[in-house]
């Protein structure tokens, strides 16, 4: 092929005639000298078609004050803003921060657009220079600024009026001004929201400069020219001017660049990898289009840099590339520019068209179809089906800058696009269904499922592209894959996506699942998945910064040393860093550590990342193992559930609560409506009343009409079956990891502990967020995967490998999430029988030193629903508060419907009988925990008492009363737990060998409880009648039916006997009750109202406890049981003698004052009762009066009662 020919080719006929080089005698020098005429060629046509003019030159357009490139203005702002480098994003840092740009106008018509990052409070228009903003005040607050705020749907000048539309994050919001007229008009997204003012103040020293303002962490980005406006207006000019000069010279450029690479695609094709030469030369057609190519690029390259015509003329070309199947014209033209443009060119055109792909994702739409989203993505992808494109968007544009969650997130239409998709709204409505609202269900769910499949097809290309960025073919010896990137990438930008979440949403968790297991299926094929235990210790993946499940890593690493070596290997490098991490513990690595943390104090968070990060290991090389790199990132993506996505999860369910609450108001005034229909009342009084009540119920269907719409967005993009089986799939998976890890024994402790975290929080996302929305019963095997997490929970709940107390929380807190639903409770109780008695065991353990009151909660869950009216979801006082607020006590005994184990209870039994001395310990810590919670309430409520009893008024701290209330639920809690356990074992206080000492004590204890509760003037009265909020919970009812249950399950089997034999002995249980000096037979009278007390203070009608006042929480039944068993106890009192102490001081236990002295310690000789010192020995061997240690207890007649030089014991 002939020199000439491929010239006229790509710049034409026209140059024919300025070719040099024309009879030469060298045709080795015909390419070069013709070379040498093409550069001198697109010189001279240049500087002809397309002159620029000095790039100094002034922006001299009449009406405009300031430099050529417009930027918000950092001296002319007030409050704290954060900025992008090229100062057009900023975000708020303080609670109300304005800036203003750097150029004003004052004569023409001029305009300006932002592209909004949240949806938040933003004032945006025009200021002049004299306008002074505060913290408070701020664009349009001022008498010469207008500003146009969509959150709050007003236009402010001064004072603020009713103006435009509700914006949305993504949102493109034009603000135009007429400074010939004195008009100012805001756009969102192109369409105009009408005229916004009018007159505005102009002439002499009136220049208006754009103006925003900004509520803390909002956040936008302004375009004042430096690329095309998304909808420019006709008729106005950008605050930028347009470099039309250059667009000239760079559409002249691209035009010879464009036929360059159709003419290197041809002879590719033609080649067919030979070399074709260059006729009479002896250099190749290939290598002379190179040359040709690079003659351009040199021109071409500068131009490229400029964000106006990367966008503008840049990308549109590669648009037109990339429309055809075959991207070889598209990846030649990529090639030539990777070739020969200089890199920091390649850099900035490409940020300027990855920003502008990534602002048209961000763009709400209008409509169902996502098209402009689509587009976009499908050329995002084709892009980076290039090696080297790819490789250096991962590095430094992707993750860096753009962050790949916008790009793999689906946002809703906006409110109009939701009203044309979504006509007819529904609602879940029961008791009575609402048949106006039933009527529109097929129709309301028809629109989620056409929803859904627009919004398929968005999230196909999205796994497309994480797909392609996730390649592992595409390294070399001296190049990593793209895989390798994006993984160490990834894994950096988790804590930065958590420390600021505001773009991420679960959509990501989503694509990211689906790309995973598409590779997975692809190139490794094996089930199920999960992650080995060994890569948690060999340093597979890099886990530096996470805590593990046995403590912290250098710690297991010392501990489990010799284990480690068997085995990695000796030679492990593993191993070998542990090694010399041990040896560079010296006096100099230590001072290297105070650096690094004098640095890592005094530098700016990007810099400190920066220096850490040196020491990170460089990228692996050439092609990774595919199975250890998808494992690397299905641990990615279990840390990102952990520390991002499950937050959206759980606020999407917040919606849903808000929507029940505004459901069962409308109905409740529905009712108080009908109801009213019925009443005989004046008309006139009766029409008012209707009218309020209706306005009401209009106000809530407005509301109910609006969050109905966005709930079926989120059933179509959240909570459709499809999320909800990949949740499953993500949770059977870690499951798997943590059980197949539970194996390796100590090796256990290695797991990283946000593996037990997300399996938590996967557990409550499909258990309480999702559903009932999205049913857990449409997950096929839903019963066996929550059977075989119950089953790790048994096995694992008091692991010692477990060490982390944030982990030991959490099992606890999961294991209580189990019991307290149905669902889960029955997978519970369908465990193998020793992993439920191994848990019941863990949790009748003494409750000394560890946390108690989770684990005390869990079993009372197991009782509650058949203790002694206990079937309650909250306390009946509550549902007896006429106007009361609903009960939010942030305590650990939350209302919860009633579903008691019979088959836990089974297990409760077993394990009480099964060791006395445990059994022993165990109740005995449980005495203790009660007689301080509840003297620690009863403290508490004294201090109430008197402070409210002063004359002057005293503010009481919300904390100490919540503290209050957490002290009477824990007390109630402790009491049921006994009522079960008497019940379960009528004769633990009776026949075992420790019975009587616990059985006094829990005499003693109860009966200080009745005599608290039961006086018309204590101070618990006194409080219960303030009625203050955050102590709703305390009240008479749940304390007093607790301690009746105690009673009742206590003396039933002395009840039965009694009355059976028609003894004249009163039984041993009943005679420890009546025996106990604090006993008080009005404290049982009060239960039922009758006090028989005929003091002065029943005259202040204090209104009488008693359940009879509550017939349907307490049945006749137990009425009837409780009037039997005082008329009982009324009959053993009058058999027993009176046993009164005698009056000699000198014969009472100086530590009771109850009991006579029985015992004398040795070797000190100092005395007590029999039944104080059986309790103190319970917890200790030292003396009560001088803290010898205790030898020997002998009564009074010298027997031995306890001998601890035979049998020692631990004092404390």
């Amino acid at each position: 092929m002939d020199i000439v020919d491929i010239l006229r080719e790509i710049f034409g006929l026209g140059f024919t005639d300025k070719k040099s080089g024309k009879g030469s005698s060298s045709n080795s020098s015909r390419a070069s000298q013709s070379l040498d005429s093409v550069n001198k060629y697109i010189e001279s046509t240049l500087l002809k078609d397309a002159p620029i003019e000095k790039e100094t030159r002034e922006d001299d357009r009449d009406g405009r004050i300031g430099p050529n490139v417009v930027h918000f203005d950092a001296s002319a702002r007030s409050g704290l803003l954060s900025t992008s480098l090229d100062r057009l994003s900023i975000k708020a840092r303080s609670n109300f921060s304005t800036i203003r740009s750097n150029v004003a106008v004052y004569r023409g018509k001029w305009m300006y657009e932002v592209q909004l990052g949240s949806k938040g409070l933003m004032q945006i228009g025009w200021s002049t220079f004299d306008c002074k903003f505060t913290p408070d005040s701020g664009v349009g607050d001022t008498v010469n600024s207008y500003a146009y705020d969509g959150n709050r749907v007003r236009k402010w000048n001064v004072a603020s009026y009713s103006y435009g539309e509700s914006w949305l994050g993504g949102d493109v919001i034009g603000c135009a001004i007429d400074l010939d007229d004195g008009n100012v008009d805001f756009y969102r997204n192109g369409r105009n929201l009408g005229r916004a003012f009018e007159n505005i103040t102009m002439g002499s020293s009136f220049a208006y400069f754009p103006t925003v303002s900004l509520a803390r962490t909002e956040s936008l980005i302004a375009n004042f020219g430096l690329t095309p406006m998304h909808y420019p207006l006709q008729g106005y000019e950008p605050m930028q001017a347009i470099p039309k000069e250059k667009i000239l010279r760079a559409t002249l450029l691209l035009d010879w660049f464009s036929k360059i690479i159709e003419r290197v695609y041809v002879e590719e094709q033609k080649a067919n990898g030979e070399k074709i030469m260059l006729r009479d030369d002896n250099m190749s057609v290939q290598a002379y289009l190179m040359c040709l190519a690079n003659c351009v690029l040199v021109h071409m390259g500068p131009l490229i840099t400029v964000p106006y015509i990367a966008e503008s003329i840049i990308l549109p070309f590669i648009q037109k590339l990339a429309e055809s199947e075959d991207l070889s014209l598209l990846f030649t033209c990529l090639d030539l520019l990777w070739t020969f443009a200089e890199k920091h060119e390649m850099k900035e055109c490409l940020e300027t068209i990855i920003f502008f792909l990534l602002s048209t994702l961000r763009h709400v739409s209008h409509l169902n179809e996502y098209l402009d989203q689509c587009k976009s993505l499908i050329l995002l992808t084709k892009i980076c089906q290039h090696v080297s494109t790819r490789q250096y968007l991962l590095d430094n544009v992707l993750f860096d800058q753009a962050r790949p969650p916008i790009f793999l997130d689906v946002k809703p239409p906006d409110k109009q696009g939701l009203i044309d998709t979504v006509s007819d709204v529904w609602w879940e409505t029961k008791n009575p269904v609402d048949p106006i609202v039933e009527a529109n269900k097929q129709s309301y769910l028809n629109a989620c499922e056409e929803m859904k499949v627009a919004i398929s097809e968005l999230e196909k290309l999205q796994v497309r592209l994480l797909v392609t960025l996730l390649d592992n073919s595409d390294g070399t010896e001296m190049r990593p894959t793209s895989r390798t990137i994006f993984l160490r990438k990834f894994k950096r930008f988790i804590p930065i996506a958590d420390a600021d979440p505001a773009p991420i949403t679960l959509c990501c968790i989503h694509r990211l699942l689906t790309a995973f297991q598409i590779l997975w299926d692809a190139e490794v094929g094996t089930y199920p998945v999960y992650v080995p235990c060994r890569m948690f210790y060999d340093g597979s993946i890099d886990y530096s910064r996470t805590d593990r499940l046995g403590g912290v890593t250098s710690h297991l690493n010392k501990t489990f040393r010799n284990e480690l070596i068997q085995l990695l290997g000796a030679e492990h490098e593993t191993i070998a860093s542990m090694e010399s991490q041990a040896q560079n513990r010296t006096p100099n690595s230590y001072a290297r550590m105070a650096l690094v943390r004098a640095i890592d104090a005094n530098t700016f968070p990007f810099e400190r990342d920066a220096f850490l990060d040196s020491s990170t290991p460089p990228l692996v090389m050439n092609r990774v193992d595919s199975t250890t790199s998808l494992l690397e990132l299905f641990d990615g993506i279990v840390s990102f559930y952990y520390l991002v996505a499950k937050k959206p999860l759980a606020k999407v369910a917040l919606l849903r609560s808000s929507m029940t609450d505004y459901i069962s108001a409308s109905r409740d005034i529905k009712t108080r409506l009908e109801e009213l229909d019925k009443k005989n009342s004046p008309e006139s009084e009766l029409e008012l009343i209707r009218q309020q009540l209706s306005r009401l119920i209009n106000i809530f269907n407005v509301k109910l009409i609006e969050q109905s719409r966005y709930m079926a967005w989120i059933r179509a993009a959240v909570y459709s079956e499809e999320k909800q089986l990949q949740f499953a799939w993500l949770l059977r998976a870690i499951a798997a990891t943590l059980t197949s890890a539970s194996l390796e024994g100590n090796m256990f402790s290695f797991v990283p502990d946000f593996y037990l975290e997300t399996l938590a929080d996967l557990c409550v996302g499909l258990r309480n967020h999702m559903h009932p929305t999205a049913p857990v019963e449409r997950i096929a095997d839903h019963q066996e995967l929550f059977r075989s997490i119950a089953e790790f929970l048994c096995e694992h709940f008091m692991d010692p490998r477990i060490v982390s107390v944030n982990s030991k929380s959490t099992l606890l807190l999961m294991l209580a999430g189990f019991v307290f639903n149905p669902l889960t409770l029955n997978s519970l109780e369908n465990v193998p029988e020793a992993s439920r008695m191994k848990l019941v065991t863990s949790l009748l353990k003494s409750y000394e030193n560890r946390a108690w009151a989770q684990s005390n909660w869990i079993l009372v869950r197991f009782w509650q629903g058949n203790g002694f009216a206990f079937r309650y979801e909250k306390s009946p006082h509550l549902s007896k508060k006429i106007g009361a607020r609903p009960y939010q006590q942030d305590s650990i005994f939350q209302p919860k419907k009633p579903y008691p184990s019979v088959v836990f209870q089974g297990h409760v039994r077993d394990v009480l009988l099964k060791s006395s001395q445990d059994t022993a310990a165990f109740l005995n810590s449980l005495l203790n925990l009660l007689n301080w919670t509840f003297s620690e309430f009863i403290g508490m409520v004294q201090e109430i008492h008197n402070v409210s009893s002063r004359p002057e008024r005293v503010y009481i701290e919300s904390r100490q009363l919540k503290i209050c209330a957490t002290c009477f639920d824990l007390s109630v809690s402790l009491l049921r737990i006994l009522e079960m356990i008497i019940t379960m074992v009528p004769n633990v206080f009776n026949d075992q060998t420790f019975s009587e000492n616990l059985l006094f004590r829990l005499c003693q204890l109860l009966c200080q409880v009745l005599n608290r509760m039961s006086s018309q003037t204590s101070c618990f009265q006194h409080v219960v009648q303030l009625e203050i909020l955050d102590l709703e919970c305390v009240d008479h009812f749940p304390i007093l039916a607790a301690v009746t249950g105690i009673l009742l399950a206590l003396l039933h089997e002395d009840m039965n006997k009694f009355k059976r034999k028609s003894m004249t002995e009163v039984p041993k249980i009943t005679q420890a009750l009546l025996t106990e000096p604090s006993f008080q037979m009005s404290t049982l009278y009060f239960m039922l109202g009758d006090s028989k007390l005929k003091d002065r203070n029943q005259e202040r009608r204090i209104k009488q406890f008693s359940f009879l006042n509550y017939p349907e929480d307490v049945t006749e039944e137990e009425v009837k049981r409780v009037k039997d068993m005082i008329e009982y106890l009324d009959e053993c009192r009058a058999i027993l003698p009176n046993s009164k102490i005698s009056t000699d001081n000198s014969d009472t236990c100086t530590i009771c004052y109850a009991q006579p002295i029985a015992v004398t310690f040795k070797p000190c000789n100092h005395q007590t009762c029999r039944i104080c010192i059986d309790r103190h020995l319970l917890n200790s061997r030292s003396c009560f009066f001088c803290k010898v240690t205790i030898d020997k207890v002998v009564d009074l007649s010298g027997n031995v009662l306890h001998d601890f030089t035979q049998t020692p014991m631990s004092s404390n």
